[in-house]
């Protein structure tokens, strides 16, 4: 009998659904725990005693936040994680091919497909997709201020879906000024000045369910991608935007930098404040230097996509018979 615990957050956008009695159903032969978490510090000694009593599986059911806050206690443990979308953007699960049909994806549990794949160290803190430096930091702290101060924004935030990003991404680039910041970038690959609206630090190809930034990075190949639009025209970085989002990567924008690498640091130089940096979803502790480096194989997940199909492998036996 498998030893499961479920975290679940009822705070994520698609949080109201009853995700328990459908686990239930789909898990009847395990045995399945759904700790409380008030905080984040409840939170990781809950993990804490679920790694101590060497459960088999943790099962997040939330978006790409509540992944981020599991994966700081998960990470070189080889305790198992799988991902039920209950959040926004839910890119994380995507990628994994996770989605809401429960009875489905716990196949990969019965089945035990498991799969390494890296992740990306920023100052200490772990990310599993994207994240970065600029506007898009400041539109993902616009985005969580909302969802605090307002517990109707939620509804909101279910309505537009994965959408909800590129609406504020668009009343961002409708500004007049998009700020730019003078960074040191410093890796095997690349070392210079720019200057910039925007950095992008990426382990996986999609970010925010609609933008594919980084089409040739996966995240099981021992490096991340480092994306800079360097554009000082306004116009210019909306078209750059537009063609990305509409997946015709502008690989002939002589202000888009893109590179592949294990490690690398980066600085703000100009008199600028700290910046928050941005990472599932999620906003880190503000900095003026960040270190980022890649962890192959750091955790260890529950890969539906990778799962055999036991519905269509019953049809084919019954064929052979």
């Amino acid at each position: 009998m498998q030893n499961i615990s479920v975290y679940l957050n009822q705070k994520a956008s698609n949080g109201s659904r009853d995700w328990q009695g459908m686990i239930n159903n789909a898990l009847f032969r395990s045995q399945i725990e759904y700790p409380i978490s008030n905080s984040i510090e409840e939170l990781h000694e809950n993990l804490d005693r679920d790694l101590e009593n060497k459960v088999d599986a943790i099962l997040s059911v939330g978006g790409d936040g509540t992944v981020h806050s599991i994966i700081q206690k998960l990470a070189g443990t080889g305790v198992g994680l799988l991902v039920v979308p209950g959040g926004t953007a839910n890119d994380f699960a995507r990628v994994i091919g996770s989605s809401g049909n429960i009875k489905k994806i716990t196949q990969t549990l019965r089945q035990n497909t498991r799969k390494k794949i890296d992740l990306i160290n920023i100052n200490g803190t772990f990310m599993a997709t994207n994240g970065g430096l600029g506007f898009a930091a400041e539109v993902a702290n616009e985005i969580n201020e909302l969802r605090k101060a307002y517990p109707n924004f939620k509804k909101f935030m279910k309505f537009s879906g994965k959408n909800i990003y590129s609406l504020f991404i668009a009343k961002k680039m409708l500004k007049r000024e998009i700020t730019s910041y003078k960074f040191k970038i410093a890796s095997k690959e690349y070392n210079e000045v720019v200057v910039a609206p925007l950095i992008l630090i990426n382990n996986q190809p999609m970010l925010a369910g609609s933008f594919e930034v980084a089409p040739n990075t996966n995240h099981q190949d021992g490096t991340f991608n480092i994306m800079i639009l360097k554009h000082e025209n306004r116009l210019e970085l909306i078209n750059c935007l537009l063609n990305i989002l509409n997946g015709n990567f502008p690989h002939d924008d002589k202000n888009l930098i893109t590179f592949e690498t294990e490690e690398a640091k980066i600085d703000l130089l100009d008199g600028a404040d700290q910046l928050s940096f941005f990472g599932d979803g999620e906003i880190f502790n503000a900095a003026k230097s960040w270190n980022v480096k890649c962890l192959p194989g750091a955790l260890t997940v529950f890969s539906p996509k990778d799962q055999t199909d036991l519905s269509n492998f019953s049809g084919q036996m019954v064929s052979l018979t």
